[in-house]
């Protein structure tokens, strides 16, 4: 027997409808019901309000700290009386065939430092040593030829001379009150113009050092500091927080970072003033290399040398230089045991005769035991 589906009759759709119809009513009426007790209604006819953005805040203002404050006033203040200073030099060009076949010029670069309004410029020897021509270019790039009014070579000083007046000028401090620690500013151009007026801080590290500039040279009683110095930076300014000049940079160890050298601004303003005057003398030496002893280290001094010293107390010479002690006879062994009529004693040097080129200079010596005495004239240092 088979058997199949046919569907609902008359009477199944008249009941499903009533179903229908009594569900529609029911819901409409929880829907009104909603509206009227929910407060859904208010809300379907009024838009919600429109929420409004708060304002941004704006960015609290950078706060600079005092010793920020303290550098932007030194180097608005001092960076005006800054100047980059350019030479060109004559350098030989030789032929390995042929000698000497012309020369070539070559630029330098350095730093200065304007220290009265009618353009007297105060920088380092080695920046115009040798310059056939200067040129210096203020802050505001405004280029002027420069002339050397005079130089001291043996403490690295020069100063310089521009045509006008009533140029900024910096002031000086005093390098004798330094204490260690204290602020140091340094303003130079540590390359060129693209560089001009580039700006380090540090402190003063250490004061009264000595650097040796040649096997009979050195610069005494030098400003160590670690603020960046670099070769353009040479005859700058190393300033305090009040925008004082303090020392003029003058050199840097190579092989170490943040070790720089100034000449203190006492002693370069003492020379600089001499030089303006045409009064510098220069200081002198008459070429020699000596060890002093006494009781204290003169058997020491006998068995390493092997020599036999004549008196308890003196300076022994090690070597003669060319110069006036050479000219004089003078010879590696002799005993120097009294200068200009005063008995060598503990501590006593040539360096506290402070010679100058010209000064009479007598000694009396000793050779083996034979004794002498010896007048000569202070030369140059070389």
């Amino acid at each position: 027997m088979s058997s199949y589906y046919r569907g609902a009759g008359p009477s199944s759709r008249t009941s499903l409808f009533t179903l229908l119809l009594i569900a529609a009513f029911i819901g409409g009426l929880l829907v009104l019901l909603a509206v009227r007790f929910t407060g859904l209604g208010q809300a379907l006819v009024v838009p919600p309000p429109i929420q409004q953005e708060a304002p941004a805040k704006e960015s609290p203002p950078i706060q600079i700290t005092d010793y920020e404050k303290a550098t932007i006033e030194v180097v608005d203040r001092v960076g005006p009386s800054v100047v980059m200073i350019t030479t060109t030099s004559l350098v030989e060009v030789k032929d390995f065939f042929f000698g000497l076949v012309g020369y070539q010029p070559v630029q330098g670069l350095g730093s200065g430092v304007i220290f009265r309004k009618d353009g007297h410029i105060l920088t380092n020897y080695h920046v115009i040593k040798k310059a056939e021509e200067i040129l210096v270019v203020l802050n505001d790039g405004r280029e002027i030829p420069a002339k050397l009014v005079g130089a001291d070579p043996d403490n690295d000083l020069a100063v310089l001379k521009i045509k006008g007046d009533n140029y900024p000028v910096a002031k000086f401090g005093r390098s004798a009150d330094l204490r260690v620690g204290q602020m140091a500013i340094a303003i130079g151009n540590p390359i060129g113009e693209g560089l001009k007026n580039t700006v380090t801080a540090g402190v003063v590290s250490a004061v009264n050092r000595s650097i040796a500039t040649g096997e009979r040279s050195a610069l005494r009683d030098l400003i160590q500091t670690d603020a960046s110095i670099n070769p353009g930076n040479s005859g700058g300014p190393l300033l305090n927080s009040k925008g004082e000049v303090i020392g003029i940079n003058t050199a840097i160890i190579e092989e170490a970072q943040g070790i720089g050298f100034a000449i203190p601004i006492d002693k370069a303003r003492e020379i600089a003033d001499l030089i303006i005057k045409g009064e510098l003398r220069r200081p002198g030496a008459i070429g020699i290399s000596y060890v002093p002893f006494d009781e204290d280290n003169k058997s020491l001094l006998e068995q390493r040398l092997r020599v036999k010293l004549p008196v308890a107390q003196g300076f022994l010479i090690t070597r003669v230089y060319s110069g006036p002690a050479a000219k004089a006879g003078l010879k590696a062994g002799d005993v120097i045991v009294a200068i200009n009529g005063e008995p060598i004693k503990e501590g006593a040097n040539f360096t506290g005769l402070d010679l100058k080129v010209g000064d009479r200079v007598a000694l009396e010596l000793y050779r083996g035991n034979r004794k002498f005495k010896v007048e000569l004239t202070a030369g140059p240092l070389e």
